[in-house]
């Protein structure tokens, strides 16, 4: 009786086999889930990681002027008193498409003195590849910023695309969200913010 026992599999080894398989497969379905989040770098961003010299949040927003497509001067400080989130972005970046369509909901229902969405291209792409990205996705009315000289991540840093900053009324930046941000969690951000 001993030697059948010992030619065959154990119970206990069995049990082993099957927990550390199903074990591996969480694993993995954790791993591609959590991926589906992560933020997009561009080529050049992976080559010079940006220097993370402030915090992510709890800081007063610095002023910043950017020109907009057409050419007009933006500053931060043009929407003193209101909500802002201030979105990095670029064309190549899936996640950063999805968010747009999202954006330009919000700003319509927010009108002309709600909290602003000013998005800020970081891949030193021309007005005219932005706006031939803007008419393929079909969206209008978000403001759109150039930072040829990729000054903005001295002052808000990020390591991924998309990254975006909320700063409420008072200047102060409240929250730093990597990766896609919805419709939903833009109210919610601004719902914080209010209590």
């Amino acid at each position: 009786m001993q030697e059948n026992s010992r030619n065959g599999l154990s119970p206990i080894l069995v049990i082993f086999l099957i927990s550390g398989t199903l074990g591996l497969m969480a694993a993995i379905v954790m791993l591609i889930n959590e991926t589906k989040d992560t933020p997009v770098q561009t080529p050049s961003s992976l080559n010079n990681p940006l220097p993370a010299s402030r915090p992510l949040r709890d800081w007063i927003a610095d002023d910043f002027e950017l020109q907009t497509l057409d050419g007009e001067t933006v500053r931060l400080s043009d929407f003193a008193g209101r909500p802002v989130f201030i979105n990095f972005w670029w064309t190549g970046c899936p996640p950063c498409e999805e968010e747009f369509p999202a954006f330009q909901q919000f700003l319509a229902e927010q009108g002309e003195d709600g909290a602003i969405i000013l998005a800020v291209n970081q891949a030193q792409e021309s007005p005219e590849e932005i706006q031939a990205f803007m008419d393929r996705i079909d969206v209008q009315g978000i403001p759109i910023l150039l930072d040829p000289n990729l000054t903005m991540p001295r002052l808000y840093p990020y390591t991924g695309f998309p990254t975006t900053y909320y700063i409420n009324e008072a200047g102060e930046v409240t929250y730093q969200k990597i990766g896609t941000i919805t419709l939903e969690q833009l109210y919610s951000y601004l719902a914080e913010s209010e209590t």
